[in-house]
């Protein structure tokens, strides 16, 4: 059964742009597994494009689980019984099934094989390294993808000044749950309410999407004046459903996700191209396949700079128009 959730990638070329300290070769490849929550999205894509870019002899193969974490076993089974070269984990579940938490010493499910972890929020909160100077984990690396929670916040502040946010937590989703305990002490630290809802799990374990007018219109009830969105795959994978029920209730969404500016009615995102993490997990896999590093040598990579984008449309709508100091460093998009 689990065989239907694996598709290959073959990526290997004959001119290699990089001197290669392994002993790779388009005959015989490094071979990369990568492991995915919700299918080969933009990080996926930006680290195979990276490999591709510079002609280097990789294969990748990627294993999407569908949200479904009950496969996540089976997963472990079986790349500890294929032997990658060198394993990529998205997402948290994934991460914590492939790598497990820190506090069970050093080791990891997959042995030797090295892993790169991305589409991480916060690493260190879940127990996967010690900090990001380095992983403490001999086998483990990967890159911060999340623009801190503080900075996301002090940017809604920038648009507008609310006096309650709100906010709706999957609590199937690590990240989810971390996301809204890091937003806490700032409520005091800059003077608002947060309002928070979270929904209810089914037996399948997954949260369900008629849930989501509902907590909106609680939100709304209780006197949110704006939502923020920080870490919840579930509100991302129903970005289109959660932004149009907030704007029939007239309340901004603010995203650490550019997706839900781009692709749906959120009003601001201030985050990190998902493309672009996937291309520095990318430089992580290169560092440790192709130079020799060892992955508990390397820091946890991340992103130097932010993008902050802008949803005119939906500015006009509510209108809520951008001061002029976001507009001259903002993407805006319509």
């Amino acid at each position: 059964m689990l065989d239907r959730f694996f598709v290959c990638f073959g990526l290997s070329f004959v001119f290699l742009a990089t001197p290669l300290r392994a002993d790779f070769s388009v005959t015989d490849p490094a071979q990369i597994h990568m492991v995915t929550f919700r299918g080969c999205e933009e990080a996926c894509s930006g680290f195979r494009d990276y490999f591709a870019d510079r002609n280097l002899p990789v294969e990748v193969t990627v294993t999407d689980i569908g949200r479904n974490r009950s496969l996540l076993p089976d997963v472990v089974a079986r790349l500890r019984e294929e032997e990658p070269d060198l394993v990529v984990s998205w997402g948290t579940s994934v991460s914590t099934a492939l790598i497990g938490p820190i506090g069970d010493g050093n080791e990891t499910p997959l042995g030797d094989i090295p892993v790169v972890f991305m589409i991480v929020a916060d690493p260190v909160r879940s127990d996967l390294i010690k900090d990001y100077d380095a992983s403490g984990r001999a086998t483990v690396t990967g890159v911060r993808n999340r623009v801190p929670e503080e900075a996301q916040i002090r940017t809604l502040f920038e648009y507008f000044e609310p006096d309650a946010i709100g906010i709706v937590n999957d609590p199937a989703e690590a990240n989810s749950v971390y996301n809204t305990e890091a937003i806490t002490p700032l409520a005091e630290t800059l003077g608002f309410e947060l309002i928070s809802e979270t929904y209810a799990i089914g037996p399948d374990g997954l949260a369900d999407p008629a849930e989501i007018p509902v907590k909106i219109a609680d939100l709304a009830a209780k006197g949110a004046e704006a939502i923020y969105v920080g870490s919840s795959s579930f509100n991302l994978e129903h970005a289109e459903a959660f932004t149009a029920a907030a704007l029939e209730h007239g309340l901004p969404v603010f995203s650490a996700y550019e997706q839900m500016v781009s692709d749906a009615d959120a009003l601001m995102a201030v985050a990190n191209s998902y493309v672009n993490v996937g291309k520095l997990a990318a430089t992580q896999a290169h560092a440790i396949l192709f130079e020799g590093a060892i992955p508990g040598d390397l820091p946890i990579a991340t992103l130097n700079r932010y993008s902050v984008i802008i949803n005119m449309r939906v500015a006009r709508t509510l209108e809520l128009y951008p001061p002029i100091q976001l507009i001259s460093i903002a993407e805006i998009v319509e």
